[in-house]
């Protein structure tokens, strides 16, 4: 009797209209290990935000994460965030077979729809 003991996750980092990213072309992982995605953005001014998306195969982009200054986590992911902002990593716990996809590194500007109001644009 033959036991598969780890499923290989192929986890691939992309660009969706945002050269001011980069990111690794792909990473491996088997499944419950955490998955640590780095992203760099060297040229971040002060008041944009650090988005994170995923998409699956025949899929549209799902949004994962999105902090400006500080971590932050949801029941998704960590998104890890220097003080100097120049980079971040997303952090993946337990990855699965269901966490297989292209993810994206973003950056999008903050704006206020009305007095103090922080808001982001969502792309």
């Amino acid at each position: 009797m033959i036991f598969v003991r780890g499923i290989a996750v192929l986890l691939t980092l992309g660009i969706v209209g945002d050269a001011k990213t980069t990111q690794p072309s792909s990473m491996e992982s088997t499944e419950e290990e955490t998955v640590h995605l780095p992203c760099s953005h060297s040229t971040i001014s002060g008041n944009e935000y650090i988005y994170w998306y995923r998409q699956a195969p025949l899929r549209g982009p799902e949004y994962v994460i999105h902090g400006l200054q500080q971590n932050t986590s949801n029941r998704m992911a960590f998104l890890a965030i220097p003080s100097d902002r120049k980079s971040s990593t997303l952090i993946l716990p337990h990855v699965s077979l269901r966490d297989a996809a292209v993810y994206h590194c973003i950056l999008r500007v903050a704006r206020c729809d009305r007095p103090g109001c922080t808001c982001a644009i969502s792309p």
